[in-house]
């Protein structure tokens, strides 16, 4: 595939899309009001998350590259099967393990995904092709996350307990694809496995490096941690909107569907644009579209609220190879958890202050704030380095 000999990107390719079948995404925020009552305990879930992932990103960036991708992978698949498992709890204990067995799974995976790709195509002196085949392994998840959401939809007509069953076969089945088929790839490691002082060096490197610090600053801290709980707090924003939930699942496919898009052509607009115009465009468009949906009606709300999903996708791509190209393979994994830990930090502070902020007032004015406070990313954008 793309004249790469490892079977690597096509086993990650497939996974992507099993992964991305989770039917209980469209709902979520929902099945937890079911039983917590409140926005503010639904925030609340969301913040335990971020912080579980906050706490976990930087070490298991660390495990990635001291250990080994494909070993950090396939743990990341097993704890990502638990969590769902876990769901089928109803009580604020379940969900807490749901949220901090999630965070462990995305941590792990987190850095480590874009690291084995690296460096699969480093092995074969293919680098260039990098920032075309991340793009597309970050557009299939979505892709399946987009049938997921329609299917379920429907089966959250009928009990919303039965889009979690439903989701533990497709991820069973990622699980099992990367133990059988995914390969360690070949790359520069350090002669020790201290983690610690790993995390010590490659925090260093951050701190050091303007370009990372404003991609983690910015683009993770604020745009992630905003864009991530508006993500998560969408449903209710439906809700308000009078939004009947048979279309929840579809506007969820819709969201994710903008998003797989604009990974997909990542590659060819960053070309055109250049990587620093793409970003900063896309990082203004965001809060535009956001404050137009809160200012809107029903369903023109609606369509430019699931706009910002193409910003994302076709910014992301263009982060993570700005990310890529300030850091050698050993430090790799560590520095990518890093950016994500950033995000996570983000979320675990701006989730349970927008949940408190719309229980306070409504869903649609905590938006607005969002919308405010976005801002400021387009414009740190601007001092990013061409």
């Amino acid at each position: 595939m793309f004249g790469v000999k490892s079977r690597n990107i096509p086993v990650i390719f497939v996974t992507d899309v099993t992964s991305g079948l989770l039917f209980f995404l469209p709902i979520l925020a929902l099945y937890f009001q079911e039983h917590l009552f409140s926005v503010a305990n639904v925030a609340l879930i969301f913040a335990v998350s971020a912080i579980s992932l906050a706490v976990f990103e930087f070490p298991t960036g660390a495990i990635s590259d001291l250990f080994g991708r494909r070993n950090t992978i396939v743990l990341a698949h097993c704890s990502q099967f638990l969590a769902v498992l876990s769901l089928l709890g109803t009580s604020l204990v379940w969900f807490i393990l749901y949220a901090v067995l999630n965070a462990l799974a995305r941590a792990l995976c987190s850095g480590t995904d874009s690291a084995i790709i690296y460096d699969t195509l480093k092995a074969e002196r293919k680098e260039k092709k990098y920032k075309k085949i991340v793009g597309i392994h970050y557009a299939l998840w979505p892709l399946g996350a987009t049938i997921g959401s329609i299917v379920g939809g429907h089966l959250a007509a009928v009990s919303l307990s039965l889009t979690i069953l439903a989701s533990l076969v497709p991820v069973a089945v990622s699980l099992l694809l990367n133990f059988l088929f995914l390969e360690e790839p070949k790359y520069e490691k350090e002669g020790h496995r201290n983690v610690l002082r790993h995390m010590r060096e490659c925090a260093g490197i951050i701190v050091r490096n303007r370009q990372l610090m404003i991609l983690c600053v910015a683009g993770g801290f604020l745009m992630w941690g905003l864009g991530e709980t508006v993500h998560h707090l969408a449903p209710l924003f439906f809700a308000f909107k009078e939004i009947p939930l048979v279309y929840f699942g579809y506007l969820s496919a819709v969201s994710f569907g903008f998003s797989s898009l604009g990974h997909y052509m990542s590659h060819d607009v960053s070309a055109w644009l250049g990587d620093k115009t793409t970003t900063v465009l896309t990082a203004l468009a965001t809060p535009v579209l956001l404050l137009l949906a809160t200012f809107t009606a029903k369903f023109t709300s609606m369509l430019f609220f699931l706009l910002p999903s193409l910003s994302f996708g076709l910014r992301n791509p263009v982060v993570n190879h700005l990310l890529n190209l300030e850091v050698g393979s050993s430090k790799r994994a560590t520095v990518l958890s890093a950016f994500s830990l950033s995000g996570e930090l983000g979320l675990a502070i701006f989730a349970p202050f927008i949940g408190w902020y719309a229980d306070l007032y409504t869903i649609n004015t905590a938006f607005k704030l969002c919308g405010l406070l976005f801002f400021v990313v387009p414009v740190a954008f601007l001092f990013l380095k061409r």
